[in-house]
C-alpha cells in the first residue's frame, strides 16, 4: 500500500529499449534530492535510480514490468 506523499510531477524527457527492458530518463525537481539506489515512485511503480543529475533522474524499467503496468505507455513529455 502506497502512503507517501506526492511531492513533485515530472515529464518524461526521453524512453529508449536497452537489452534489458527500457531506459527511462525523467524531468524532475527532485533529482537534486536523489542518489543512486534511491527509490522513486513513477505512476505507482516504484523504480530504483540509477542516475540523478541536471534536474533528471534516469531509471530502468523491465519488460515484465513495462507490459503490466501504465508504464510501457509512456512517451516523451508524458507527466
Amino acid at each position: 500500500m502506497f502512503t507517501g506523499l506526492i511531492e513533485a510531477v515530472g515529464k518524461v524527457a526521453e524512453l529508449k529499449t536497452s537489452a534489458g527492458g527500457f531506459r527511462i530518463r525523467i524531468r524532475t525537481a527532485l533529482a537534486s534530492e536523489l542518489s543512486v539506489g534511491d527509490s522513486l515512485a513513477v505512476n505507482g511503480v516504484c523504480l530504483t535510480v540509477i542516475a540523478a543529475d541536471s534536474g533528471e533522474v534516469h531509471a530502468d524499467i523491465g519488460p515484465e514490468t513495462a507490459r503490466v503496468t501504465t508504464l510501457g505507455s509512456l512517451r516523451p513529455s508524458s507527466a
